[in-house]
């Protein structure tokens, strides 16, 4: 990707509002963790349990 293109995606998507909680994918984008991937994951838990 190119400087140009690399700003015109900047300037067309948002940056979320996270404190650096983050995953890298199998292709390394950082993809952030939201509290719905959180909740998520707490209910898998939860219903492991059982």
């Amino acid at each position: 990707m190119t400087d140009d293109n690399q700003q015109e995606t900047n300037q067309t998507q948002p940056k979320p509002n996270f404190n650096g909680a983050a995953i890298i994918d199998e292709h390394g984008n950082e993809i952030p963790i939201t509290e719905e991937m959180i909740q998520n994951a707490c209910d898998s838990l939860e219903d492991s349990k059982s």
